[in-house]
């Protein structure tokens, strides 16, 4: 049995729990709780696109809700080509450069990333237990873009909001770490760019292990196609888990979407959450009780 076999049967219940938890009832898509096509249904598309707005300063407005799925749940097991599977739409790699499509892992990294695709370790994944989301993991998820003040605010799924000053140039110090970094926003040209630093070392990338460290510099790129179109990219750079710096983008272009009346949804991931339970049995038959290599125990 291959590997990515292997990945697939091993994370079925772990796929179950994440539809539960993310997909939402049709009248909450256009939310950014929610992920439009997920259920079948699509959410209301926006009016014909066209030419790019401006903000008073003439940059452009990216000012909206945007969703870069393709229809339905794509990567949130494995970023790079993947067949389908238990739910699982097949589809390319998100990574466009390097060319091959394939993460560039350390090896000792490589061996970190398969461990956490073993079966018994699914228990490990922090979005299981209802923790926080990479801004690796969000990009097929309905996303909200807006601007107050001197800032550029994103907000995603499960109450992930974060607030990139443009008029702030130094990073937090090193000491202080956080799940989604300490993001800072510029203008390149038209092209809104978020810098973050001061990771810690809890996030994942997607469900099949992915991971980035907590000394991870990432750039992410918003760049508008036409008024109704953004083009997302993310560029990740730590030689102490990566061989080079590597770029991965959403699923598809992120399309606007007609705003939902109220701002976000209730994200209530710990009802009926009963498959967690059995992960965690997994867990311990194969380790024993229930404790992470950071030494917090899991599920408490």
């Amino acid at each position: 049995m291959t590997t990515r076999t292997r990945l697939l049967l091993s994370i079925a219940a772990s796929v179950i729990v994440l539809a539960v938890m993310s997909v939402p009832i049709a009248g909450q898509l256009g939310r950014p709780g929610g992920l439009a096509g997920v259920d079948g249904t699509s959410a209301s598309p926006a009016a014909p696109a066209g030419p790019i707005p401006r903000r008073p300063d003439g940059h452009p407005d990216l000012t909206g809700t945007f969703n870069g799925s393709p229809g339905g749940v794509t990567h949130t097991v494995i970023l790079e080509e993947h067949p389908a599977g238990f739910g699982v739409l097949g589809g390319k790699s998100l990574i466009i450069d390097p060319a091959d499509g394939i993460i560039p892992y350390q090896p000792w990294a490589l061996a970190e990333r398969d461990r956490r695709r073993e079966d018994s370790n699914g228990y490990e994944d922090q979005v299981g237990h209802c923790e926080f989301y990479d801004i690796g993991r969000i990009h097929s998820f309905t996303q909200e873009y807006m601007f107050s003040g001197s800032n550029f605010i994103i907000n995603a799924t499960q109450h992930i909001t974060r607030i990139a000053p443009l008029d702030r140039r130094e990073h937090l110090p090193p000491g202080i770490r956080l799940w989604l970094g300490d993001p800072i926003g510029h203008w390149e040209g038209d092209t809104m760019v978020v810098d973050s630093t001061n990771f810690n070392e809890r996030p994942r990338m997607s469900l099949g292990g992915d991971f980035h460290g907590a000394d991870v510099h990432v750039v992410e790129r918003f760049t508008m196609l036409d008024a109704n179109t953004v083009k997302w990219t993310m560029t990740l750079d730590n030689p102490k888990v990566f061989t080079r710096p590597w770029t991965m983008t959403s699923p598809a272009l992120m399309k606007r979407l007609k705003p939902a009346p109220d701002f976000d949804i209730e994200d209530t991931c710990h009802e009926g959450n009963v498959d967690l339970v059995h992960l965690k049995n997994t867990y311990e038959q194969a380790h024993g009780p229930a404790w992470p290599t950071n030494g917090m125990r899991l599920g408490d």
